[in-house]
């Protein structure tokens, strides 16, 4: 089993609790940018769990509850180590915001990043390297951020046998929606190196803006429960699993962008089932005019939306997805 993450600043050390940081870079006042780790030795033999949140800066739930599940393990008996990375991208967390505001980049567009270029790529291959290369699997959180309502899914790369092992911890996380990550309009997302390094990883989407007035404390346990539900499939708790969410759905989830910019109206909102041809938003103008319709491409269940009233030209609009049937999840 793996686990031996080197540190390179402690700040504090207590039973089998280790907090400190790894660095890759200095500033000019000689502070240092920081990836701040929390590491619990368990009392029995097992595998290494890592759980890192804040990929983007404004996706918190996911913080939330691994500081939740680490408070909790101090002092409970279970196989293994727990690898906690609360705050990945620590300038974007600080800042509220979903890309670096120190060079702009999106940190989960550029993995596995470099030594060479920016301070961003340095991040990514830095994790790579000091931490993700210790650990035996991983589940990196994220969110709708300050602009998307997202319905809880957990998302997973099915190919190959890690393939394989990071479905059934999709399975294992247990809510409803199960996204087989096969059709990204993007690349450079962490769990891509991932899998190119041999470790199983799940990206559970839990919890956005729209709704962390209200729902903030919800979400956060389904983070929690869901780190707790992996690490029992690992065998690293003794405890039962528990019953699997009722009528779980695989899905491949589509980004739908606008055209146009301006006032949009939703016309379908989460978890509705939707006809090919059925309207799911329009877009006015600032004097009333209805400039853009968006119909569904195929029939689909909507799992999330732009929630801000006003929508960016050729931004994404909706998260929509193809259900799938039992034969194209493997």
């Amino acid at each position: 089993m793996k686990g031996n993450i080197q540190l390179d600043e402690i700040v504090k050390q207590e039973g089998r609790r280790t907090d400190g940081y790894v660095h890759y870079s200095i500033k000019a006042d000689r502070s240092k940018f920081s990836i701040p780790v929390i590491i619990i030795k368990g009392d029995k033999e097992g595998p290494t769990l890592l759980v890192d949140g804040c990929t983007h800066g404004d996706e918190y739930e996911g913080c939330e509850a691994i500081l939740q599940m680490a408070k909790r393990l101090e002092t409970a008996s279970f196989a293994g180590t727990f690898v906690g990375v609360p705050a990945l991208n620590v300038d974007a967390f600080a800042n509220i915001t979903r890309s670096s505001p120190i060079d702009g980049f999106n940190l989960n567009r550029i993995f596995p990043g470099n030594y060479d270029t920016y301070i961003t790529h340095r991040l990514a291959r830095t994790y790579l390297d000091r931490v993700v290369a210790n650990v035996d699997a991983v589940i990196t959180f994220h969110g709708g951020g300050d602009v998307l309502h997202l319905e809880p899914l957990v998302g997973y790369l099915p190919e190959g046998e890690v393939g394989k092992k990071s479905r059934a911890m999709a399975e294992a996380f247990n809510v409803k929606y199960r996204w087989r990550m096969t059709d990204l309009p993007f690349t450079g997302v962490t769990a891509q190196s991932y899998r190119e390094m041999g470790i199983p990883c799940i990206l559970p989407e839990i919890g956005s803006h729209c709704g962390r007035l209200h729902d903030r404390e919800k979400n956060v346990q389904i983070c929690y429960e869901g780190i707790n539900n992996v690490m029992i499939h690992l065998g690293m708790l003794d405890e039962k699993a528990p019953e699997p969410v009722k009528d779980p759905m695989d899905i491949e989830l589509h980004y739908i962008h606008s055209v146009n910019g301006g006032i949009q109206t939703l016309c379908k909102k989460e978890n509705e089932i939707v006809k090919e041809g059925e309207v799911l938003g329009v877009i006015h103008d600032y004097f009333g005019n209805e400039i853009e319709t968006l119909k569904a491409p195929w029939p689909g269940v909507v799992i999330g939306f732009w929630s801000v009233p006003v929508i960016r030209s050729c931004d994404w609009w909706y998260l929509y997805a193809k259900i799938l049937d039992k034969d194209e999840t493997k």
